[in-house]
C-alpha cells in the first residue's frame, strides 16, 4: 500500500485528511511559553481570535526528525508499504529536512519525498493529486514522477491586509520589495518557486480580488482553484463567486488557512490557489 504524508501547512482539516486517507503531521505554534501542535491543539478559529487580540505575536516551528521517525515507521509495518511525503516548500520551512533526516535513518528505499514548492491551499492540491494517482494505480516512483509535473502548473496568489505579521516572522523573501511602500496599500502576493514574491499593491481588497482574477485568467484552462481565508471568512464569498462566474463548472476547494501558515500571514487575507491544465 502506498502513504500519502503531508504537514499541517496544507490546511487540510483532521475529517478531509480521514476521508483522503492522508497522515498529517503537525508543526508546531507557540504563543509566549504555551506551545500548540497546529490543528490538534489549536484550531484555526481559535487561532484568529488569539492572533487579533492578544499581545503575544506567535512563533513557530517544523517538527522534529523523531515525529517523522515515528510517523514512518507506523506506516510501513507491511513490507509492501511505502510512502509518498508531500511537503510545504524548503525555501519556508526547515519541515523537510526533518523528513529527510528521518528517511537516512530508516532507508530511503521505501519512503518518497517530495518538495511541492508550495504552501496551504497550493500544497493541499497537490497532495490531493497524488492521492487520486494512487487511486488509479501509479506506483511509487510514478506518484512522485507526476507530482513534480504537478507543481509546475500550481500557483497561488495572496491577498494580504498587510505584511506586518510577514515581515516579523521573516519568511518575507522577495516581498521585502513592497515593504516601505504606500501608507494604506494591501500587498498581493505570488509563491514563485518556492518563495513569497510580490504581485502589486492594491488601495482595497476590491481591487486585490479584481488583480488575483485577471491573473487567473492568464492560467487557464484550469483543472482545480483552491480558496483559502485568513480570519476573513467574507472576503473568501467574495472570491468564490468571481472565480465561479470566470470559471463556470470548475471546482473551487474552500477552506481557512491555519494557525502556521496564519501566523505569517495575519488576519484579513485571503489566497486562491490554481491547477492549470497539462
Amino acid at each position: 500500500m502506498i502513504h500519502v504524508v503531508t504537514d499541517s501547512t496544507s490546511d487540510m482539516t483532521q475529517e478531509q485528511a480521514r476521508e483522503l486517507g492522508v497522515t498529517v503531521v503537525p508543526l508546531i505554534v507557540r504563543f509566549g511559553e504555551e506551545q500548540f501542535r497546529d490543528g490538534v491543539d489549536l484550531d484555526a478559529d481559535a487561532f484568529y481570535r488569539r492572533l487579533t487580540t492578544g499581545k503575544v505575536h506567535p512563533t513557530t516551528s517544523q517538527p522534529p526528525p523523531e515525529e517523522f521517525n515515528a510517523v514512518y515507521k507506523a506506516l510501513l509495518r507491511d513490507p509492501a508499504d511505502s510512502v509518498v511525503s508531500i511537503h510545504i516548500s524548503s525555501k519556508l520551512s526547515g519541515t523537510l529536512q526533518s523528513a529527510h533526516l528521518a528517511v537516512q535513518e530508516l532507508g530511503p528505499e521505501r519512503i518518497h519525498l517530495v518538495d511541492s514548492e508550495s504552501v496551504s491551499a497550493g500544497l493541499q492540491l497537490l497532495v490531493r493529486g497524488a492521492v487520486d494517482d494512487i487511486a488509479h494505480g501509479c506506483e511509487p516512483v510514478e506518484v512522485v514522477d507526476r507530482a513534480r509535473e504537478l507543481r509546475r502548473r500550481i500557483g497561488i496568489y495572496v491577498l494580504l491586509d498587510t505584511l506586518t505579521y510577514l515581515q516579523r516572522g521573516g519568511r518575507i523573501g522577495r516581498a521585502q520589495a513592497l515593504v516601505g511602500g504606500l501608507l494604506n496599500v494591501k500587498p498581493v502576493l505570488v509563491v514563485d518557486d518556492g518563495e513569497v514574491a510580490p504581485q502589486g499593491r492594491v488601495r482595497s481588497r476590491r481591487q486585490g480580488v479584481d488583480m488575483i482574477v485577471e491573473q487567473i485568467r492568464k492560467r487557464a484552462p484550469l483543472r482545480a482553484l483552491a480558496v483559502f481565508h485568513t480570519g476573513a471568512p467574507e472576503l473568501l464569498g467574495e472570491i468564490c463567486s468571481r472565480l465561479t462566474a470566470a470559471f463556470p463548472g470548475t471546482d473551487i476547494l474552500e477552506g481557512q488557512v491555519g494557525p502556521v501558515v496564519g501566523a505569517y500571514a495575519g488576519p484579513g487575507g485571503a489566497g486562491v490557489a490554481y491547477e492549470a491544465a497539462g
